[in-house]
């Protein structure tokens, strides 16, 4: 990338259960479009640049434009987003159910969509985030800032949180082999309801966002290497075999997984589109 500049601050211990990282980028890549992986996350955009696009949810194609604040839902195919111009964006990535203690809705209502903050928080909310973050004078400032306007949204702890975080680390056991049914069962819940407690506060049932962090484990996997053991992953991850992992990066990103390799951004987390 050529003056393209990326940074990324680690949230204070009142806001760590909930957010993962505060990020942002500023300045222009050599590439315009690009197709976001399915990465199990919830993310609040605030933006100072130009007027970011998403032109596809998957294969639906769209055209959205989005110029001030706006929140990606969490996502279980690729988002195709087009900076054409630039981008000079802070954000904050949340936790699995984390976004639910900021936003107090059901977060299945953003899942595969990306909407205006307005929309959610009210508009006169949406300006305050906005104003406070462009009078910071650094990018530290800009992540504290958005970290402040989280700290004073917080509300209580929904009871389905706690539930739901231990059920992801149960998930987790064996490279997120693990079956939902087994977690009910250590969790001592029906199906039924932990499907309902994963869709209220994370937006996706636990089968779909088990087998999307299993995939973002692949993609990790890959990190820094130009030639991929890809049969050797696929054992590791519990995919059936090196087909069934194929098979997984044409659902969730619509490429193959040698694609990915040679088309994917610097930051590995997307596919360069044009």
């Amino acid at each position: 990338m050529s003056g393209f500049v990326f940074f990324a601050h680690a949230p204070t211990p009142a806001l760590a259960p909930f957010v993962e990282t505060f990020w942002g980028v500023r300045g222009t890549a050599h590439f315009h479009v690009e197709s976001v992986l399915p990465n199990g996350a919830t993310e609040l955009m605030v933006n100072f640049g130009p007027t970011q696009e998403v032109v596809a949810y998957g294969e639906r194609q769209a055209r959205d434009g989005f110029r001030r604040a706006w929140i990606a839902g969490i996502q279980d195919q690729r988002l195709v987003h087009a900076s054409p111009n630039g981008a000079d964006h802070v954000a904050a990535r949340f936790r699995p159910g984390g976004a639910h203690a900021f936003f107090g809705l059901p977060m299945d209502e953003l899942t595969d969509r990306v909407v205006e903050l307005e929309d959610v928080v009210g508009r006169p909310a949406a300006a305050a985030l906005w104003a406070r973050v462009r009078e910071a004078p650094d990018d530290e400032a800009r992540c504290r800032a958005l970290e402040g306007w989280l700290l004073e949204r917080r509300r209580a702890v929904h009871p389905y949180f706690e539930t739901v975080r231990r059920a992801i680390d149960i998930l987790r056991d064996r490279s997120w082999g693990t079956p939902v049914g087994e977690a009910c069962a250590r969790l001592g819940l029906s199906h039924r309801h932990l499907v309902k407690q994963f869709r209220h506060t994370v937006g996706l049932t636990p089968k779909v966002y088990a087998r999307i962090e299993r995939f973002q484990g692949v993609v990790d996997a890959c990190r820094g290497h130009e030639q991929v053991p890809w049969s050797r992953l696929a054992a590791r991850f519990g995919y059936a075999d090196q087909s069934h992992l194929i098979r997984e990066f044409r659902r969730l990103a619509l490429v193959t997984p040698e694609e990915f390799l040679t088309r994917r951004t610097p930051d590995e987390s997307a596919v360069v589109v044009e």
